[in-house]
């Protein structure tokens, strides 16, 4: 009975964690989709199988345990801010939980924008880079548009030795390829729709924070390209 016990006290640490994670980003201004990401990178890092649910105000969690037990858990959120650079933090913290998910990303995206093969593996090797620059920026503490104004300038920069060596015939491809991880094309969808629902706080802030986005890596690309071609 002790056993059990102390299993079940466990499986209820990992979806308190869970749903803090998640309880945190939506009082900080997270988009939803954000939230219900963060919730299911947890459980499946933790080798469990759970979903979840999220609104503006009401979080629906639930898991089941490996012997087949459910366990379910409603949080409701009574007080949201807007505090970006907390929804940046606590979303990297999720991403590190999946290494290897970018590079198969830009993978997929060069050979959907009709790449060859060559181009998939340049930009999957600039997504490895980002993801180093990315942790090392993390630890200097700056703010987004600088981060994603050097990953602009890396993607370029990685595209163009390839270029430049004969690897790959096209430069473009590989750096759109790497640069669709960064786009942040949901978050302006979302600003719109807050907008449009009447958070126009949350709304003007999103849309602001993505065309600053869009802006910081068409300049970092921008600036090497016209450097190097």
């Amino acid at each position: 009975m002790k056993d059990f016990r102390e299993k079940i006290l466990n499986d209820e640490s990992i979806i308190e964690i869970a749903c803090g994670l998640g309880r945190l980003l939506l009082q900080n201004g997270a988009e939803t989709y954000r939230v219900e990401e963060t919730i299911k990178r947890t459980f499946a890092h933790y080798g469990i199988k759970g979903n979840s649910f999220a609104t503006l105000n009401t979080i629906i969690t639930s898991m089941e345990y490996p012997n087949g037990n459910k366990y379910s858990k409603i949080e409701r959120i009574e007080n949201r801010t807007l505090n970006l650079e907390k929804v940046h933090e606590l979303n990297y913290i999720a991403r590190s939980l999946e290494k290897y998910y970018n590079t198969i990303t830009v993978f997929s995206f060069a050979i959907l924008f009709k790449g060859e093969y060559c181009d998939s593996i340049v930009a999957s090797m600039s997504a490895i880079f980002l993801t180093i620059i990315d942790k090392f920026t993390a630890h200097l503490h700056l703010n987004s548009f600088f981060t994603n104004f050097i990953g602009g300038m890396v993607t370029a920069i990685v595209s163009i030795i390839f270029f430049k060596i004969g690897f790959i015939s096209n430069f473009s491809i590989s750096i759109i390829s790497t640069l669709m991880l960064l786009v942040p094309g949901i978050s302006f969808t979302n600003s719109i729709r807050d907008i449009v629902s009447g958070d126009f706080v949350s709304g003007l802030s999103r849309g602001i924070e993505a065309v600053s986005v869009g802006i910081a890596l068409a300049s970092g690309s921008g600036v090497v390209l016209s450097i190097f071609i």
